[in-house]
């Protein structure tokens, strides 16, 4: 995993916490020119540095680490629901939590439509 990589990562987990460059460098004692170079993967980025990050934004080390295409799932032939594989590719974006609720909203749908999921 290159540096543009977990420069996203971190961009993602930032936004998600709702922070601006500006106010997560400051929890990081960092200049936001920093920060923003760590998100584009133009500054090389060490352990500590990035385990600082992670206390910050509420994420485990390996949420920045791990390889995201560990978890690509191979998307059935979606003939005649070009929709389907969208909403299925969009899902694997998602965090564990958020795919959790969109679950229980599909099951919920099943449910009111008389069909178990």
């Amino acid at each position: 995993m290159g540096y543009k990589e977990i420069g996203r990562k971190i961009q993602r987990a930032r936004e998600e916490a709702g922070l601006s460059q500006e106010e997560l460098a400051a929890r990081l004692g960092c200049s936001q020119s920093t920060l923003s170079n760590y998100e584009l993967g133009k500054r090389r980025l060490y352990l500590a540095q990035l385990e600082a990050i992670g206390r910050a934004l509420g994420k485990p080390l390996q949420y920045f680490l791990e390889d995201e295409d560990l978890f690509r799932v191979e998307i059935p032939e979606t003939r005649g629901a070009p929709d389907l594989r969208e909403m299925l590719e969009l899902a694997a974006r998602l965090s564990p939590e958020e795919r959790r609720q969109v679950l229980e909203f599909v099951r919920f749908l099943l449910w009111k439509k008389g069909e178990s999921g």
